[in-house]
């Protein structure tokens, strides 16, 4: 897509001025079809300088997402040689699960600007508007039981925070078992859903969705959501923080499914746990009860002690701190 085009070539002049023939040259079309890609960009939100006689600039702090600027970042092997970006979109996962997904290679992404009906677990909605987060779901196809799939989540979350360090310099928290916690707000969830070959036990597909806020956030969950740039004052790295999710992902995926460390990404996990030694409500099932956090245990479940000083393991439903939760 032309737009895609000029929005690299925008990205990789960032520094100067870039005249429209200068553009066209190297794109091998006319003036006329570069100002109407520029124009294009700038109605989905892309903050570009029109100098007049002179050529066209990025904003320095312009968070436009491009495919080909995201794949020349990558180091990874599969997730995300195949990428389709939508400005607009339903759900990433939603899109996934209406494609014919044996034609589709392991490691292939959907990418969206905005999604209008986002979903997070318990069908609950995620909110996810335009140019405000990373909002991404990647295809597995793991040769795992499904009772393995709680790990691949563990997976994601874990390379969800790493991305964060490593690209924001924001350090976060894990909340068992899919949400990342910034200052004791949700900044990032995930979503994994899978498929089951029922005659052989083994899991066909995963499509694992990671929604990250990146712009601002409304006042009516700004209590209990934040996002890099409430946390960070910063914006414009987009195209980078999805690179570096897919390359941590890859590592630690790979890591688990081809070398079996569970152990050492379930280390990292339980080193980001939030809540650990606090009271909270734990919900499954319907009903709710009060516990302490004490860990995870060998499968990435919730260990935790209720008031019946009784050790748990539990492999479903969710948790919240005492002190926010409401029934």
């Amino acid at each position: 897509m032309l737009k895609e085009k000029v929005l690299y070539l925008l990205e990789q002049n960032k520094d100067r001025v870039i005249t429209g023939g200068e553009i066209a040259k190297l794109l091998g079309v006319s003036r006329n079809a570069v100002w109407k890609a520029v124009n294009a960009l700038k109605k989905s939100g892309n903050d570009i300088e029109i100098l007049r006689n002179r050529g066209y600039r990025l904003a320095g702090d312009n968070d436009g997402l491009s495919k080909k600027i995201i794949q020349e970042m990558l180091t990874t092997k599969k997730l995300g040689s195949t990428i389709e970006l939508f400005e607009t979109i339903h759900s990433t996962n939603t899109y996934f699960k209406e494609q014919d997904l044996s034609t589709l290679e392991e490691g292939h992404v959907v990418l969206a600007d905005e999604q209008t009906s986002g979903r997070g677990r318990m069908n609950r909605s995620f909110f996810s508007p335009k140019r405000s987060g990373v909002y991404l779901s990647v295809l597995l196809k793991p040769n795992l039981p499904p009772e393995k799939t709680r790990l691949l989540t563990i997976c994601a979350a874990v390379a969800v925070s790493n991305a964060l360090q490593k690209v924001c310099d924001l350090k976060s928290q894990i909340k068992w078992v899919n949400d990342i916690f910034v200052n004791g707000k949700k900044l990032c969830g995930i979503l994994t859903e899978a498929s089951i070959m029922a005659e052989m036990q083994l899991i066909d597909y995963v499509i694992v969705g990671i929604g990250i806020n990146t712009g601002q956030v409304p006042k009516e969950v700004e209590n209990i959501a934040t996002s890099v740039f409430e946390a960070t004052g910063k914006q414009g790295f987009r195209n980078k923080l999805v690179a570096e999710v897919l390359n941590q992902f890859e590592k630690i995926y790979f890591d688990y499914t081809l070398n079996g460390n569970e152990a050492a990404i379930l280390s990292s996990y339980s080193e980001k746990l939030i809540y650990i030694n606090k009271r909270v409500v734990v919900n499954m099932f319907g009903s709710s009860f009060e516990a302490t956090v004490l860990g995870i245990d060998e499968t990435g479940g919730l260990v935790v002690k209720n008031d019946d000083d009784r050790i748990l393991h539990i492999n479903s439903g969710e948790i919240f701190l005492k002190t926010a939760y409401q029934p």
